[in-house]
C-alpha cells in the first residue's frame, strides 16, 4: 500500500490548533490526522482507508474510539470554528471594501448509502426532491444534513453542518437506549432556527443581514423568527401561498399575459435572464410586508418560480442577484461528498457520525480559508486547492524517502517503510 502522508501539513496544523485547544494532546492529534487524511485520501474515506494514508500513525480502531467514546466536546470545537469563520469572512469583506451586507444561506442535502446499509443509526429512507417529479416520488437510502454558509462580498465560508434525523429514525434509535441517552427529534426548521440563534451574537451591529433559504424552509414560524431578529430575508415559496388572500398561482394567471420585466443575474458561468412580475403584500398569518417575485426563465414557461423578500427597497435584480449566492451551499455539498468523503463513514452510533461531521467541517473550513488567501493562478477553484494540498504531501513524502536513502538505508528498507510492506518472514 503506497502511503502519502509523512507528517501533518504545517498549514493545516496552524489552522486547526487554535480551534481545538479544549482537547487533550492525543485528541488533538487524532483530529489533525483525520482532517489531513480526509483531504488526501482519493478512495473511499473509511477509517481504515484514512489510516493507510500515513507512513506512521495510530491504529484505525483508535480513531473509531475517538469518535465513539472519547470524552471530548464537539460543541466547543463547533463554537470555536463558528466564531473563527465569521471573523475571517468579516475581515476579508472589509478589506475588499464590499457593502456592509451579510448573506446567511441555509440548505440541506442527502448523503447516499448503499441499499443494503441499514444498521447505522443515522441511515434511513429519505424522499429525494431533486430527483422526484410530480406524481413520481423518488426515495434513497442515506442520511440528511443541513448546511449554513455565510457570504460577505466574494468571500464564502461554511458556518455549520448538522445532522437531521427523521422522527421515525429517532424512535428507532431510542428503542435501544436508556432514558439518559435518548435522542430528541428536531425538525429541519428547528435546526435552522438553532443555527441562526448561535450565529446572531457573533454578527456586528450596523450590518445588513439577509437570510436565504428555499421553499422547504419558508414556514411562517421561521419567517417570524428571522423578522424578530431584525434581519431581512429572501426565500423561495410555493405556488399555493396566499398573498393578500389570493394564491400566488392565481396572481400568476392574471399577470401572465402582461408585460414582464427582464432581469439579468450574473453567475459564475456568465449571465442569466429572467422574466419577472413584482407584487407587494402580506402572506396569510404574517404581519410583515413582503415583495413577491414571479420569475420565469422563458416567457412560455408554465410553472414559474416564486420568491418572497422583505427587502422592499431593492429592485428585483438586486433580490435575485443576492439569492443566487445560495449556490454556495451546493458547492459545499459537492466538495464534501466528492472530495472529503462525508458519505463514506461506517460508524454505527449517531454521536460518532456527528463528530465525524465535525472533522469534515474542519477540513473543509481549512480549504475555504486557504482558497481565499491563495486564490489566483493556478488556484481557480476549491479543487485546485485540494490538489495543491495533496502535492505538498507528495513532495514531503519524496523528500523523506530520498533522505532515508542518503542516510544509508537499503532499497528494501525504504520500500518497507513508505509502502508499509510487511517484513519478510512475517
Amino acid at each position: 500500500m503506497l502511503t502519502k502522508i509523512v507528517h501533518n501539513s504545517p498549514k493545516l496544523c496552524a489552522f486547526l490548533n487554535p480551534l481545538i485547544k479544549s482537547l487533550s494532546e492525543p485528541q488533538r492529534q487524532h483530529l489533525r490526522d483525520l482532517c489531513d487524511a480526509l483531504l488526501v485520501c482519493e478512495s473511499e474515506h473509511t477509517l481504515a482507508a484514512l489510516q493507510r494514508q500515513f507512513v506512521e500513525t495510530t491504529d484505525a480502531s483508535n480513531w473509531a474510539d475517538f469518535l465513539r467514546i472519547s470524552p471530548w466536546s464537539d460543541g466547543s470545537v463547533r463554537a470555536e470554528l463558528l466564531e473563527a469563520q465569521i471573523s475571517f469572512a468579516l475581515e476579508q469583506g472589509q478589506k475588499s471594501g464590499q457593502a456592509r451586507e451579510i448573506y446567511l444561506n441555509i440548505d440541506d442535502s442527502l448523503g447516499e448509502k448503499d441499499r443494503a446499509t441499514w444498521r447505522l443509526e443515522v441511515v434511513d429512507i429519505h424522499h429525494d426532491h431533486t430527483r422526484s417529479a410530480p406524481k413520481q416520488p423518488r426515495y434513497i437510502n442515506g442520511f440528511c444534513y443541513l448546511v449554513c454558509t455565510m457570504r460577505v462580498g466574494e468571500v464564502a465560508v461554511t458556518l455549520d453542518l448538522r445532522l437531521y434525523l427523521r422522527a421515525r429514525t429517532v424512535r428507532a434509535i431510542n428503542r435501544e437506549r436508556g432514558a439518559e441517552e435518548r435522542v430528541h427529534f428536531r425538525s429541519k426548521n428547528t435546526i435552522a432556527r438553532e443555527m441562526l440563534k448561535r450565529i446572531a451574537p457573533h454578527l456586528p451591529e450596523g450590518w445588513t443581514v439577509i437570510v436565504q433559504f428555499d421553499s422547504w424552509y419558508a414556514s411562517n414560524k421561521l419567517l417570524k423568527f428571522v423578522h424578530r431578529l431584525g434581519w431581512q430575508l429572501t426565500c423561495g415559496v410555493k405556488f399555493n401561498r396566499n398573498l393578500d388572500g389570493v394564491s400566488l398561482d392565481t396572481h400568476h394567471r392574471k399577470l401572465k399575459h402582461k408585460w414582464h420585466d427582464r432581469v439579468i443575474v450574473s453567475t459564475a458561468e456568465g449571465e442569466t435572464s429572467y422574466f419577472v412580475h413584482q407584487l407587494d403584500g402580506r402572506f396569510t398569518g404574517l404581519s410583515m410586508d413582503l415583495r413577491v417575485l414571479i420569475s420565469k426563465r422563458r416567457l412560455g414557461q408554465k410553472r414559474p418560480a416564486y420568491f418572497a423578500s422583505t427587502r422592499l427597497s431593492c429592485k428585483p435584480q438586486a433580490i435575485l442577484q443576492g439569492y443566487s449566492g445560495r449556490w454556495s451551499c451546493e458547492v459545499v455539498n459537492f466538495y464534501t461528498q466528492t472530495k472529503l468523503g462525508i458519505e463514506d463513514f461506517r460508524l454505527w452510533r449517531y454521536e460518532a457520525v456527528d463528530r465525524y461531521l465535525v472533522a469534515v467541517h474542519l477540513a473543509w473550513a481549512y480549504v475555504e480559508r486557504r482558497f481565499v488567501e491563495e486564490r489566483g493562478l493556478p488556484i481557480k477553484c476549491y479543487g485546485d486547492l485540494i490538489r495543491r494540498h495533496r502535492e505538498e504531501h507528495a513532495e514531503a513524502w519524496l523528500e523523506a524517502a530520498v533522505r532515508m536513502t542518503r542516510e544509508g538505508a537499503s532499497l528494501n528498507q525504504v520500500l518497507q517503510r513508505f509502502l508499509r510492506r510487511e517484513p519478510a518472514g512475517e
